[in-house]
């Protein structure tokens, strides 16, 4: 909620986000937790959406989906850009900030078209984009015949019950923001280790907009300190490993009753049959040194980062 103070001083507020209906869902979530603040989407195109048929690291890595809503940030197009945290590098454009870190929704992959990925026929053929749900699948189950599939859920869903494919793989936090009525079987964490910062949403500013301590206390009640402490942790193992959407990379941090982070990270050959685990606790203030150790730890078992550039 704002001050009547704020609300005056800054009467509209522009929000950047991708024009898929998941993005679109996602920045609507955001509009109506700063209410009664007025907010208005700017729905943006990027490469991203735009090339369904190369992999994303053909088109200029998982940035492109990024890129775009940064240059509205910086031209003053839009005040703030509500992003999937999980499509963010471990940089991003020059003088702009993440404000808020809004609670994590569920984490976990979800299988749709069978119950489990153990129900698959031999040599079932799986959609996905992702270079680490890839390698999971392929290390859990070897025959299947694992197949390129992009675009927004709606796309992949259509593909689905097209008989494209005999099963697809999507996050469970972006059915439920769309609250689509369809069947679908979440998979355990154990089973298939998420992305990094899978299931959280990011709003970034820049720091150089005339209304930049207004925009920054909009923000302010929306950012969840535990999700940001485990977004810190996982991001930093991206980073220590320099990771890409080239790189089969899980990175999983939660949070105990008792404030301890713990914090597992998983690197993976591109067909699974390579994968390395390393896992480890500290307390909670210290989530970006255990990031650290983490990637050091894999850097070693894997052999180093010539194994992730493989």
């Amino acid at each position: 909620m704002q001050d009547k103070k704020n609300s005056e001083t800054f009467n509209l507020l522009k929000i950047a986000t991708r024009k898929s209906s998941l993005a679109m869902a996602q920045a609507q979530l955001v509009c109506d937790l700063i209410m009664p603040m007025s907010a208005q989407l700017v729905g943006m195109s990027t490469p991203g959406d735009e090339n369904l048929v190369k992999p994303l690291v053909d088109i200029g890595g998982k940035g492109v989906f990024i890129k775009t809503l940064e240059r509205a940030l910086l031209s003053l197009e839009a005040d703030c850009a509500v992003h999937s945290m999980k499509d963010m590098e471990t940089s991003f454009a020059a003088d702009t900030e993440i404000v808020a870190v809004l609670p994590r929704e569920d984490p976990r992959d979800a299988i749709l078209g069978a119950v489990s990925l153990d129900a698959l026929p031999i040599n079932a053929r799986v959609g996905t984009a992702s270079v680490r749900r890839k390698a999971q699948l392929l290390k859990h189950r070897p025959d299947l015949n694992i197949q390129l599939l992009r675009g927004n859920i709606n796309r992949r869903i259509a593909c689905l019950e097209n008989k494209e494919f005999d099963a697809i793989i999507l996050a469970v936090a972006g059915l439920k923001r769309l609250e689509l009525n369809i069947d679908y079987s979440p998979i355990e964490i154990e089973m298939m280790p998420p992305a990094a910062s899978q299931g959280t949403l990011a709003v970034q500013i820049y720091q150089k907009h005339p209304n930049y301590e207004v925009i920054k206390d909009i923000f302010a009640p929306l950012h969840c300190q535990k999700t940001n402490s485990c977004v810190i942790a996982e991001r930093t193992v991206l980073a220590g490993l320099d990771g890409s959407c080239r790189t089969p990379i899980s990175a999983y941090a939660f949070i105990d009753s008792s404030q301890k982070i713990h914090l597992t990270g998983c690197v993976y050959s591109p067909d699974g049959k390579q994968a390395y685990q390393a896992k480890s606790s500290d307390d909670v203030q210290n989530a970006e040194a255990l990031g650290k150790k983490i990637a050091q730890e894999l850097l070693k078992k894997c052999g180093g980062k010539s194994f992730l550039a493989s």
